[in-house]
């Protein structure tokens, strides 16, 4: 059989995904829910997998995790008898067949602390750490107190950290409408599922440890979970949280936020007029308290060290030079969206490259790795990569990670190292819009960005912070990483972690006809085509200059009296420049692997790799939380998800320390110089 061209196998991987299948898969993976450690879905997968002709393993590690036994939440009357039960379940839908109580998980949060905690009532507003400033300074102390808080702003693990830092015992979060945009019921929304506005019982699950802080097995930091009685086990208190917990619907939450009417603060007196502390719920007027009335907050459950499971797919390539491809399997709830829409896509990736393995050869080893337990706290990925470190930093060139193929969104979200930018441009120009007749993803994202940048010339990645499993990869061991999903734009709340996050959501509203799905898995695996067909690495240094740029000129732009950015600048100057000539070097001419001499590509990828390690600390990490190494991007403190550039001069400013903040403009400068360094190194050779 005649060897495929590269340009062919692209089109190939392209042309293979099908809706029957991605539709199939999603029906299949979200009839029930699977939660971390289910071997025979893990084994299902595998089998799948191996179905393709790929070869493929389970890897299992021993992990702390805990599970619910109990839980309750009681409003009282100034008397002391219980004015109100929380209900703490989702209720039924006729339409939703998955959407039973009994096909579902409890509400409770992963890493959640147990007990029983008595006490007044205190709403917190979203939860963040400037919140529970603000309270303090207005003179509401949270100590000794239960606090209710709305999601959104932060991670929910934060909420629970900024809580237990200002001496609350307990914390309740739920999920407003306020979140949730135009598509409420006020607006004339229907609530699910007879239209887009969240339904009232819907309840969000979820991790509630500290993972901007530190992630994976918090007994284990650094190092894996192997198992075994060998393997050290130390106190994981750093990254979880001692105080309990519970998620509730707005619609319990009505009942305590009522209870907190005309005492303490107004939205208002706290806020200010027009303050997001007003929330959307009717007949609420969001005062701060503390209530009269107290709230009994009870979370058992037990914690173990339990196995997980890890499906791992391997295609050698001519080289070690490898790509990993990256998608969970377990979830909170039946979980269509999160993680099914992901593992569909992936699904159809790995059939699409077991086809073209009949007649092509990767230039580089691929790797497809669905993770067992990402919503505890990623931590099935950063077990694997903190076991094979000293392989991935060796070899790895880059990891792309799918959660979700959209969450209901209709344009491409994209984060990551700025590295991969130009490789995913290229790969979304050849894609087809899921929305948009005779347009490309590539333009919808363009058009996206161009609303708040209109002179800008192509998509820019957005800041990587944290919440899947590319965080090991890209801020722990320096590999580039991409992170993607159509996440903008939606025309429904998504039931995120909820019963409801179910097929028949996604066939109504998250994705009829999945086109999106679709579009997702085409980009995918064309991505994973490109990255592991083209000798010389489809990366561009020069991204990474832009980036850099913009990034200094956003703090020259704050003028900051007293912080000086010289340094910074000059070493960005001096970055671009020597990037930009690199680049030129290593692509004057795209050749097919067939004509490119090995050796000469094998040189310039080792720099393109080595780029992104050079930016890690070499010593010690981030202040506070040394497992996170990168210095030009990291997730935000206090923020969790959302990403930061330069998070050593951020925090500091954040803090007031100008100074400090000019000791890490030295470092940070520094770096970049070594990454200069490194470059020219080879432009020598």
């Amino acid at each position: 059989m005649r060897a495929l061209s590269q340009k062919e196998a692209e089109k190939l991987i392209v042309e293979t995904p099908k809706i029957e299948n991605l539709r199939t898969c999603s029906k299949l993976y979200s009839a029930k829910p699977h939660l971390a450690g289910d071997l025979q879905h893990a084994e299902r997968i595998c089998d799948l997998w191996r179905s393709y002709g790929i070869h493929t393993e389970l890897s299992r590690y021993d992990v702390l995790q805990n599970f619910p036994r109990h839980s309750a939440l009681s409003l009282h009357r100034e008397d002391g008898s219980i004015a109100f039960n929380a209900s703490l379940v989702e209720d039924e839908i006729a339409e939703d067949p998955t959407s039973s109580p009994q096909n579902g998980l409890p509400a409770f949060f992963g890493f959640g602390a147990h007990g029983t905690v008595h006490g007044e009532l205190v709403y917190a507003n979203f939860g963040t750490l400037s919140d529970f400033q603000l309270l303090e300074s207005k003179g509401i102390s949270v100590k000794g107190k239960i606090v209710i808080c709305k999601y959104s702003k932060v991670f929910r693990g934060l909420k629970v950290r900024a809580a237990e830092r200002f001496g609350a015992i307990g914390v309740i979060i739920y999920n407003d409408p306020q979140e949730d945009g135009k598509y409420t019921v006020k607006n004339g929304y229907k609530p699910y599922p007879h239209g887009p506005a969240r339904h009232p019982k819907s309840i969000q699950r979820g991790s509630v440890d500290f993972f901007s802080v530190s992630v994976g097995d918090p007994t284990t930091p650094g190092y894996p979970s192997l198992p075994g009685e060998d393997t050290e086990r130390r106190e994981p208190k750093h990254a979880i949280p001692s105080i309990p917990a519970l998620p509730i619907s707005f619609s319990d939450a009505i009942q305590f936020l009522r209870a907190l009417n005309g005492q303490g603060l107004s939205p208002d007196e706290i806020g200010g007029e027009g303050s997001d502390w007003q929330g959307a719920l009717d007949n609420i007027d969001y005062w701060t308290g503390p209530s009269k009335a107290k709230v009994t907050l009870q979370n058992e459950g037990d914690y173990c060290y339990s196995p997980i499971y890890n499906v791992i797919g391997t295609i050698e390539g001519l080289t070690d030079e490898t790509v990993i491809l990256g998608n969970h399997h377990d979830s909170w709830s039946n979980g269509a969206i999160d993680p099914v829409s992901g593992s569909a896509a992936m699904n159809e990736v790995a059939r699409g490259l077991g086809g073209l393995l009949k007649s092509w050869k990767p230039y580089r080893k691929i790797v497809l790795a669905s993770w067992d337990n990402e919503e505890y706290g990623l931590v099935g990925s950063t077990e694997f990569g903190e076991h094979h470190a000293a392989w991935l930093t060796e070899n790895c060139v880059a990891y792309i990670n799918v959660d979700e193929a959209t969450n209901g969104g209709n344009i491409l979200g994209a984060y990551g190292s700025p590295l991969l930018a130009y490789v995913l441009r290229d790969a979304a120009k050849v894609i087809p819009s899921p929305i948009n007749d005779g347009r490309t993803v590539y333009d919808d994202w363009l058009h996206l960005q161009r609303e708040t940048a209109d002179s800008l010339e192509e998509p820019n990645l957005t800041v990587m912070g944290t919440g899947s499993d590319y965080t090991v990869f890209f801020h722990h061991l320096g590999i580039s990483s991409l992170d993607m999903l159509f996440n903008q734009k939606g025309t429904s709340v998504y039931p995120y972690h909820s019963n409801y996050d179910s097929y028949y959501w996604v066939e109504k509203f998250g994705d009829p006809g999945f086109k999106k799905h679709l579009a997702m898995a085409r980009l995918f695996g064309l991505l994973t085509v490109k990255l592991a067909g083209i000798p010389v690495l489809p990366f561009r240094a020069s991204d990474y200059a832009d980036a850099l740029k913009r990034h200094t000129r956003s703090l020259r732009n704050k003028d900051i009296t007293g912080l000086i950015l010289e340094p910074l600048e000059t070493s960005v100057s001096k970055f671009e420049a020597t990037v930009k000539a690199f680049d030129l070097s290593a692509h004057k001419e795209e050749l097919d692997i067939s004509h490119q001499p090995r050796s000469q590509a094998k040189r310039t990828n080792k720099i393109y790799m080595k780029l992104e390690r050079s930016f890690l600390r070499e010593k010690g990490g981030l202040p506070g939380r040394p497992w996170y190494k990168h210095l030009i991007f990291a997730p935000g403190l206090w923020a969790g998800y959302d990403g930061v550039a330069f998070p050593g001069i951020t925090e500091c400013l954040e803090n007031g320390d100008v100074e400090g903040a000019n000791g890490w403009i030295q470092e940070v400068a520094e770096v970049i110089d070594r990454a200069s360094s490194l470059v020219q190194s080879a432009q020598l050779d």
